[in-house]
């Protein structure tokens, strides 16, 4: 088998890494702020307002979903926790392809997902198997699930 370095083997299959994207980025900013102006303003009940929603929704935003891919059995099987714990299986015999997606503001890059596009799945509802900061890295994701793929064929 071959070492992948985005895949970590687990049991049968793999399980997708997760990276910090741009939205985890402007949460923490904003825990920076919130003390901000706690310290340096005298908005003290406003910078506590700011600071616990913040807080919450950075406990919130970095439970990465679990992505596993399982090429013996043919499914994608996402595991969201937290909040809104759910878990989505696909099959991969109704598997069309990956999209990488990146998102701009005018020539700034702000992220990249990554989804996986399924038949019976509508473009809205598709799952995001990875996201990060940088295209490559999502391109080396794309390139080892499609080896892995190719594989077990």
């Amino acid at each position: 088998m071959e070492n992948f370095k985005h895949l970590k083997k687990e049991n049968e299959g793999y399980c997708v890494k997760q990276y910090i994207s741009f939205p985890q980025i402007l949460i923490l900013l904003w825990v920076f702020i919130s003390i901000i102006v706690i310290l340096y303003t005298g908005y003290l009940k406003t910078g506590i307002v700011i600071l616990i929603f913040s807080l919450i929704l950075t406990v919130i935003s970095f439970i990465p979903p679990k992505i596993y891919f399982d090429p013996i059995s043919r499914q994608l099987i996402i595991k969201n926790s937290g909040l809104n714990s759910r878990k989505g299986i696909y099959n991969l015999t109704e598997f069309e392809g990956f999209e990488l997606q990146t998102f701009r503001y005018g020539i700034i890059p702000l992220g990249c997902n990554l989804y996986a596009n399924f038949k019976n799945v509508s473009r809205f509802k598709r799952p995001v198997v990875s996201q990060s900061f940088r295209k490559k890295t999502m391109q080396e994701v794309v390139n080892e699930l499609e080896d892995l793929n190719k594989m077990y064929i």
